[in-house]
């Protein structure tokens, strides 16, 4: 069942755009009528606090569902879930539309959605903007989709949520609590960061991006997004010379690398499944 669930959201968050269906504006208001009670509170206790009602609501509805329909309504549930869990903007219709503005008569509108997109500053030179973008897409694609779905993997829906909620929480929080929820997302990201290079390196230039992984692979939480960059730049086969091609090229191929990796995550965790 956990593979389907994957599969199938996976297809949707390719190929269909649902963006405007998925939000959090909620979660936002819950945080600031709960902060009038636990504010006062050490804020690691406070964003315990804060997110075990709705983990344990969606465990429950979880635990409830799950013999309904011979299990139907509970795969239906996951899919809701981790759909609702990912993003919450879709990176493929954002990067394509980037990618169009680009290469239009005025390129200073695309860079503009690059920076509103991706916090890529406008007023950096070609190259080096390049760079930026195509490593903002792999950060985007850990933090929206591979993540949530390693830990719906390990936990379930429950899992899903879990990251989904700390990372919103260490963007802003109503509770104060945003420097703890940083630290807590860099665990979380700790060990899924490391699975994610690796399938850069198989789906990838292997030698080039596996002598990064060693070197960086016990490195403490800090490394994580350095280690995500690096891998993810030394597995395309567009780099020459240290630099990027600046036609849009390299920001395609990042694309289609991401599009095997996401296969290949998919393979294994069918092969997972079938031996638990």
């Amino acid at each position: 069942m956990t593979f389907i669930i994957i599969c199938i959201a996976l297809i949707v968050e390719r190929f269909f755009h649902w963006t405007d269906l998925r939000h959090w504006r909620r979660f936002m208001q819950y945080e600031q009528w709960i902060a009038r009670y636990i504010n006062h509170l050490p804020s690691s206790v406070s964003l315990i606090l804060c997110l075990l009602p709705p983990l344990l609501l969606v465990g429950m509805i979880e635990h409830v569902v799950s013999g309904w329909l011979y299990g139907a309504v509970k795969l239906i549930f996951g899919i809701v879930v981790l759909l609702y869990c990912l993003g919450p903007n879709n990176l493929w219709a954002q990067v394509y539309r980037c990618l169009s503005e680009l290469h239009k008569d005025d390129p200073a509108t695309g860079a503009k959605l690059v920076e509103t997109y991706f916090g890529i500053p406008i007023e950096e030179e070609s190259q080096l903007f390049h760079q930026l973008f195509v490593k903002a897409i792999f950060l985007a694609a850990q933090e929206r989709i591979f993540s949530v779905i390693f830990w719906f993997v390990l936990l379930g829906p429950v899992g899903a949520v879990l990251y989904r909620l700390i990372g919103f929480s260490s963007e802003q929080s109503a509770l104060g609590v945003r420097d703890t929820a940083v630290k807590a997302k860099k665990i979380l990201d700790w060990l899924p960061v490391r699975i994610f290079t690796l399938f850069f390196a198989l789906c990838g230039h292997f030698k080039n991006v596996f002598i990064i992984w060693k070197k960086y692979l016990f490195k403490g939480l800090n490394e994580n997004i350095f280690l995500l960059n690096e891998c993810g730049i030394a597995a395309l086969d567009v780099v020459e010379n240290g630099c990027i091609p600046e036609d849009g090229s390299a920001e395609k191929e990042t694309l289609e690398l991401l599009d095997r990796v996401f296969v290949m995550a998919l393979v294994v965790v069918a092969v997972v499944v079938l031996i638990v």
